[in-house]
Formats: structure tokens, sequence, C-alpha cells
């Protein structure tokens, strides 16, 4: 595999390369990995100029993928999240903006970046990983390459509008001479306690769990309720027609009429009352959700959604009452017109 400078006859190639990426058109896009920066033919021509290592990797006359990353003296101020890294951060690094490969093709990746490990004049290189949708395959490559989590970041909002967290991921060729391993870049904000925060992901996703199974072990809970009662009355229902001769019963209807209708306004009631109750604790849960992720964007949501949502057994048994009511209405009809109207 033959990697060697960008000239502008590859852009058009390099351009559609890159589009396959685009976050917009994937349908998978945290399996298959994703590029955020859409650039066109015309900006890929000023990066020509621009970038310190801006590579494509050839294979027979074909070219199969692209690198483009740069020093940290070359970031713009337009730029936000890479020049968060470039105040940030203390040592000279080189920023890898764009690596891709064409679909179908293997190890053209690897071979980018170990010829820019090879070449840069930096003795660490940085990149930021979009967590939100979480770039799994881009985590999962960068680690494999040798790359470390540094910390997570909550930039302003891209081009296009939308603010997505990133971890910031780095390889170094420094090495600790206490301990042997790679050195990590000096920064000027601390690093979070990876033990820490781990602890506090399992918290979350317990406490997510458990919220949606209490609401859905409730909500059978009042189904039980509302069948017991529900067929005890239709039970003397049947028993009072087949004895409509008989007076003292008709003494009984009323209560009973009055009484199905409320178990059935009850038992709807309490639906109402319980999906008040969860989504007052799911806000506070959506906040405490917001809150750690805040401090370790690479930290997934667990309530990414409206706290309004509810679990699925709730948008049935709305239902529910207000049918076994209307057959309740039939059968209290029935009985009057046995016992007080024929």
């Amino acid at each position: 595999m033959d990697i060697r400078p960008v000239t502008p006859e590859d852009v058009p190639v390099i351009h559609k390369i890159a589009s396959h990426w685009l976050l917009s058109n994937l349908k998978d896009p945290e399996n298959t990995g994703f590029l955020i920066s859409n650039y066109t033919e015309e900006e890929y021509l000023k990066w020509i100029g621009h970038a310190d290592y801006f590579w494509v990797a050839e294979k027979n006359g074909e070219i199969q993928g692209f690198l483009l990353a740069y020093n940290q003296d070359k970031i713009q101020p337009s730029e936000v999240v890479n020049s968060c890294l470039r105040y940030t951060i203390m040592d000279k690094f080189t920023l890898i903006k764009q690596i891709c490969s064409a679909p179908n093709t293997k190890g053209v990746s690897s071979a980018l970046y170990c010829k820019l490990f090879s070449n840069m004049s930096a003795d660490f290189a940085l990149a930021a990983v979009v967590n939100e949708p979480l770039n799994t395959r881009s985590i999962g490559f960068h680690r494999h390459m040798g790359f470390k989590h540094l910390w997570d970041m909550a930039p302003p909002a891209d081009f296009d509008g939308v603010v997505r967290a990133r971890s910031i991921w780095f390889y170094s060729r420094r090495k600790n001479p206490d301990s042997g391993c790679a050195d990590e870049p000096q920064t000027r904000i601390p690093t979070a306690d990876k033990d820490e925060l781990l602890t506090q992901l399992i918290e979350k996703e317990q406490s997510a769990a458990q919220l949606y199974m209490h609401e859905d072990n409730l909500n059978w809970t009042k189904l039980g309720m509302l069948v017991t009662f529900m067929t005890a009355f239709f039970t003397a229902f049947a028993i009072l027609i087949e004895r409509s001769e008989d007076m003292a019963s008709a003494v009984i209807i009323p209560i009973l009429i009055i009484a199905g209708l409320a178990i059935n306004l009850m038992f709807l009631q309490k639906i109402k009352s319980g999906v008040i109750y969860m989504t007052h604790h799911k806000k506070n849960l959506q906040r405490f959700d917001e809150a750690v992720s805040n401090l370790c964007p690479s930290m997934p949501h667990f309530l990414n959604h409206e706290t309004k949502q509810t679990s699925f057994t709730v948008k049935w048994l709305y239902w529910l009452p207000l049918i076994s009511n209307g057959i309740w209405i039939f059968c209290s009809i029935w009985l009057v017109l046995v016992f007080f109207v024929l």
C-alpha cells in the first residue's frame, strides 16, 4: 500500500469517501463509525496547502482512504472544539481532523495512523470522538491503535446547531520514566476518577431500570384489582338476572350499579395519579442523568426522551376501565329494565 500526499486530482475521490461516512447518510452510525465534518471539495483543496499531514492510501492505483491532520498551531479560531484543546493542553500535539477508508477495505486507517505516528513532529496525537450518538466503532479503533482516553467535554453547538459531547483520546510517543507506560499530555483541567464514573454509570442504569420496572409492576397490580372486582360484579349480575322475581334483590341493584361505576372510575383515577407520581420521579432521575453526563459526556444518557413518556402498560390500561365501564353500564341498564321497567 502506497501512502502519499494528497494532490488536487485526489479531492473528488476523497470527498466521495468522506460523504459515505457522514452521520446524516448512515442508518446505524454508532456501529459503523461516522464523520461530523462536512467539507466541500473546495475546502479539501484549501487543506492541501495548509495541513501538515494530508495523505491518501493508494493500492493498485486506487485511493482506499485518507488522513487529514495538522499541528496545534494550525488550528483556526472557528474550530471551537479544537480551539478548546489548543488552549487546554499544554504540550505540543498533532490534531487528527479526519481519517477514514473506503467501504469494504481493511487495514487502510491503521496504515495511515502508523505513518502519522512515525512522521509527526509532536509527541502526542489527539482525536476528538463524538459521544452523542456514541461512536463506538471509532472508540474501538482508537483503542486498538494505542490511544487512551484523556477526558470528556461538552462543547458549543456544531455547524448544524446540534450540541454533541466529545471524548478526547490521545496517542503518546513519550514514556513515563517511572512506570514505563505512555505519558499523558499536561492539561489545565483535572482528569476524572474513572472508578467513580463507573460507579455512577452503574447506579444510573439501575435507577432507570428499576423506575420502569416499578411502574410496570404497579400497573399489573392495579389490573389485578380491577379484574377481581369486576369479576365479582359480573357474577352478581348473572345471579340477579336469574332471580328476577326476588323483590329483595331490587334493593341491592342500585347499590351494585353505583359500586360498579365507582370502581371503574376509581381505577381510572388511580392510573392517572400513578402517572403523575412516576413522572415526578422520572424528572428527578433525568436531572441526575443530565448532571452526571455534563460532568462526563462519554457517559450515555438513560433518560434521553421526554419525561412524560410512560411505560407500555399505561398506554392501554387507560382504555381498560373505560371498556369495563361501558360493559357495566350495559349490564346496569339490563338490570334496571328487568326489575323496574318490564
